[in-house]
Formats: C-alpha cells, structure tokens, sequence
C-alpha cells in the first residue's frame, strides 16, 4: 500500500498510453491506472497508438507484444523514434529470449510477463515513474545552476563596466549596498564606507546627511534637498544633487536605472559630476547680471545728462 501512494504522488502529473487489443483485460487495467495517472489513453493496436503518440506525446507507454497490423516492438521502435527518451513498459505472454533482446535494443527496460501480477505493476510503474521525476528535478536543477552561472558572471561583468567608469555608481536593492565602484569609495571617507558596507546606516540616510544646497545657486530649486526624492518613478529620469564629499562640495547629475545585478532586480545610481558645469552657469549668470545693470546703469546716466542740457538750453 505504502509503494501505491508513493507511485501515486510520483505519477500524478504523469500522462500514460496504454496499448492492448484484449479488451476486457483493457477495460480492467485501465480502472487501475486511472487511479494512478493524470491521463490515461488506450488504444487497440500498435498503429492506432503510433497514431495517437504523434499527436499527444505521453510520459510512459505500456504495450502488448502481439497486436494486429502493427506488433509492440515495431510501435515501440517508432515512437522511440519521435521521443527517444520516453520510458515503455512492455507486458506479454512470451518469455523468449529473442523478444527481450530485441527490446533491449529497441531501448525498453522494463519487461513484464502475462498473466500481470499487480504488484509487479505497481513496483514497475513506481520505479519508471520515480526515474521521471529523478530525470525533471536533475533538469531543473541543472537549469538552475546554467542560470546561476550567467547570473554570476553577468554581475561580474557588470561590477567591471562599473568599476572602469569615471563617474560615481552605487547599486542597492531595499536600501543595502549590492556593489559599489572605486570612484563613488572615494567620495567618503573610510569611516563611512564602512558604515555602510556593514548596512549599520542605509544609502539614503548618508547621503541626506551629505546633501547641502547653499545660496550660491540661484536656481537652488532644481537641486533635491532629500534623497528619496532622487529620480522619482513619476517625475525625471534624473535629478541634480549637491554632496558634501571627501573633497569638498560637488554637484551631481544622478540618474536611477533598474538593472538586473546577481539575478534580482536592483537599483543602480550614477553620479555625473556637473560641479564645473554649474558654477560656470553661476558665473556666467553673475556676469550677466553685471552687465545688465552696468548697461543699465549707463543708459540711466546718459539720459539723465541729455535732460539736463535740454534744460539748460532752453533756460539760456
């Protein structure tokens, strides 16, 4: 009973052929069989079932030897032919060392004789329908670690596209530092990278501490005074920052892109230094202003002399 309910899990995912052309002992085997598989089709003769196997490949064939218009070795030679690895179970009266060898080259291992003891059934099913399951998880896993390999080394490769760049690059995922370049280390001194690299402070809460907007820009609107407002999923792609760094005040450009890092979905921050960019903008916008009042301030003069020698003359 124990080996049933073992075979019944193994096999209930399992879709089954069964090819016998007694239809009484059909009929019979087959209310087994249903108790055992997902899907159970039967079929009278060898070429009816190649029929039916062409269009529905099924997990595990059971077949009679002698059958009308195609016998059991000449289907199961055939359908070998369409699916190589499917397992076939083949029950006959003859126990002739001529038909087992030919099976064995046919590439069918398991054999059982007529009349069919259940338990030899059931031990049978149970040991095909446990090498299914044996050969679906070696697949998965082996499907797991090719996954895990290219996953790897896409992150490695990652990691050195990142580490080349010029630019600061931090990725994280939920706040907790996954891999950070050379160029966003030296922004901070070791304390902090440490602060961080052991997730005691999160990105966000270092960075906020580091951001200062002060009255030298203008424009002090554009620049983000809070780090979770950086790159807003319903705003910009990007969003200007000024930190507080190692080596002084910079201005960054920061763009947030979402990357697969090591298989998981990540977040990736990229720091354009605009440092130079933005206080030339400053000075040029300061120059302008210069001009604009020295101008101004000119034209008011001359129209104020011009007044005064109109005045003049028309006195005199």
């Amino acid at each position: 009973m124990e080996q049933f309910h073992s075979l019944v899990d193994y096999a209930k995912n399992l879709s089954l052929l069964y090819v016998e052309d007694d239809v009484a002992l059909q009929q019979e085997t087959k209310v087994i069989l249903d108790r055992i598989f997902s899907r159970v089709d039967t079929a009278l003769d060898g070429q009816e079932a190649l029929e039916m196997f062409e269009c529905h490949y099924y997990d595990v064939v059971i077949t009679d030897l002698e059958m009308p218009r195609l016998n059991g070795l000449q289907m199961s030679k055939a359908i070998k032919k369409i699916k190589d690895d499917v397992p076939i179970v083949v029950v006959s009266a003859y126990s002739d060392t001529t038909y087992l060898v030919d099976a064995i080259e046919i590439g069918i291992n398991y054999y059982i004789l007529k009349p069919m003891d259940l338990s030899k059934l059931i031990d049978t099913l149970h040991n095909v329908a446990k090498s299914i399951n044996e050969k679906v998880l070696a697949e998965e896993y082996r499907k797991m670690e090719l996954v895990q390999k290219v996953n790897h080394a896409n992150a490695k490769l990652l990691e050195e596209l990142i580490n080349v760049s010029p630019n600061p690059v931090v990725v994280f995922k939920k706040d907790a530092i996954e891999f950070m370049n050379d160029a966003f280390r030296k922004l901070f001194n070791y304390e902090e990278l440490e602060t961080l690299l052991n997730n005691e402070k999160p990105l966000h809460d270092m960075l906020n501490e580091k951001i200062s907007v002060d009255d030298v820009m203008k424009d002090s609107n554009e620049f983000i005074e809070h780090f979770s407002l950086c790159c807003d999923e319903q705003g910009s792609p990007y969003s200007k920052i000024s930190l507080k760094t190692a080596h002084g005040r910079k201005i960054f450009l920061v763009m947030k892109s979402q990357i697969n890092f090591s298989g998981e979905q990540s977040y990736m921050y990229t720091f354009n230094d605009i440092t130079v960019v933005e206080y030339q903008k400053v000075q040029l916008d300061n120059y302008s202003n210069y001009m604009s009042e020295l101008t101004y301030t000119k034209y008011r003069l001359s129209e104020e002399a011009k007044s005064h020698d109109i005045i003049d003359k028309t006195t005199f």
